[in-house]
C-alpha cells in the first residue's frame, strides 16, 4: 500500500511539522498521480507565484492603505488612512487588498521572527515610490504632501494563510484516501476514468482557492453555477469558450447543437457538453470532466437565460 496519501495526512496534522515538507510531498503526489494542476499548485506554493493573477483567494488579504503627510509650518499627519475612493480606479487595489505572492518559507519566516522580536503585530507593503509621486500633492487639502505611503496587515493573517494551505492539503489527502478506499497500491494506475475525474475535482476544489474559474469576460462559480454572460450573447459566449480551450470546430458542433435543440437545450446540447467537457482548462491545466461539465452547463445556461 503506497504510503505518500498518509504521510501528507500525518504531517498535515502535525503543527511542529514545516508546511514545505507537506507541499513537496504533494508535488511527489502530483507526479505519481500526473496531475499537472496538483503539480503547478505545490510549486508555486513552494517557489511563490510569478502573477498576482494566478494567486489563490486565500493569498488575498483585506489591506488597508496609510501615509504620512507633511504640510505648512511643518504640520504632519502620520499614518493617516487612505482610504481607496480617493484613488483612480485603477489604483485602488492599493487601498482595499494585498496579494501574498511569495513562498511560504518566506511567510513562516516572517513569523518566527516577528515572534522572536516580539516587534509591531502589522506587516506592512509600501507604495511604489512612482506612486507615491503621483498622488503626494492628491490625497489631501491645506497644502499638505504625502511622502510615504503603504498598506497593512495583521501579521495573523500571515498565519491564517499558511493554515489555510494546510488544511487544504489535509482536506485534498483525507478526500484522495476516501475516493481510492484500499486500492491505492500504485496511484499511477488509476483504472476508472470516473475516478480519476473525481480525484482531478478534489484537486482542483482544493488548490484553486475556491470553485470560481474564469475565463476572460465569464466567471462561473462551479458550485453555485453563476455567470455573467448576458442571455444571448453568443460571442461573448464563444470568446469564453476559446478562453477554455474548446476549438472552432467545438463551436460549430455547439452551434449545430443549439440549432437543431430549438429554444431550450436538448439532448444535443447535453451530448456536446458531455464530449467536451474534458477539454475544459484553467490556467492551461485541464479541470476534469466533472468540473468540465459543471462549467459548461453554467454557462449554456446563462446563454439561455435559465
Amino acid at each position: 500500500m503506497s504510503s505518500l496519501l498518509d504521510d501528507i495526512i500525518n504531517l498535515a496534522i502535525d503543527g511542529s511539522q514545516p508546511l514545505p515538507d507537506i507541499l513537496r510531498k504533494c508535488l511527489l503526489l502530483g507526479h505519481e498521480l500526473k496531475n499537472q494542476q496538483l503539480k503547478d499548485w505545490a510549486n508555486q506554493e513552494l517557489n511563490g507565484y510569478r502573477s498576482e493573477k494566478n494567486v489563490p483567494k486565500y493569498r488575498i488579504i483585506p489591506a488597508l492603505a496609510r501615509g504620512n503627510f507633511i504640510g505648512p509650518f511643518h504640520a504632519q499627519y502620520n499614518r493617516h488612512l487612505i482610504p481607496s475612493v480617493v484613488l483612480e480606479e485603477k489604483h485602488r487595489k492599493f487601498a482595499e487588498r494585498v496579494s501574498l505572492v511569495q513562498s511560504v518559507s518566506a511567510y513562516a519566516d516572517v513569523l518566527k521572527e516577528r515572534d522572536a522580536k516580539s516587534s509591531s503585530s502589522f506587516l506592512t507593503f509600501n507604495w511604489d515610490p512612482n506612486m507615491v509621486g503621483y498622488y503626494q500633492e492628491k490625497l489631501m487639502q491645506g497644502g499638505f504632501i504625502c511622502h510615504a505611503a503603504w498598506q497593512e496587515i495583521p501579521v495573523s493573517a500571515i498565519a491564517e494563510m499558511l493554515d489555510t494551505i494546510r488544511n487544504r492539503t489535509l482536506n485534498m489527502a483525507l478526500q484522495i484516501k476516501d475516493e481510492l478506499g484500499t486500492s491505492y497500491t500504485n496511484l499511477r494506475k488509476i483504472e476508472s476514468d470516473e475516478t480519476e475525474s473525481k480525484i482531478q475535482s478534489i484537486i482542483f476544489q482544493n488548490t484553486g482557492g475556491n470553485t470560481t474559474v474564469a475565463f476572460g469576460q465569464a466567471n462561473v462559480d462551479a458550485s453555485q453555477h453563476q455567470t455573467v454572460l448576458a442571455v444571448g450573447d453568443r460571442k461573448a459566449l464563444d470568446e469564453a469558450l476559446s478562453h477554455a480551450g474548446l476549438d472552432k470546430q467545438d463551436l460549430d458542433a455547439l452551434t449545430d447543437a443549439i440549432q437543431t435543440d430549438g429554444e431550450k437545450p436538448g439532448n444535443k446540447v447535453g451530448e456536446w457538453i458531455r464530449k467536451s467537457a474534458s477539454k475544459v482548462l484553467s490556467g492551461g491545466v485541464k479541470v476534469g470532466t466533472h468540473i468540465g461539465q459543471e462549467i459548461l452547463t453554467a454557462w449554456i445556461k446563462a446563454h439561455y437565460g435559465i
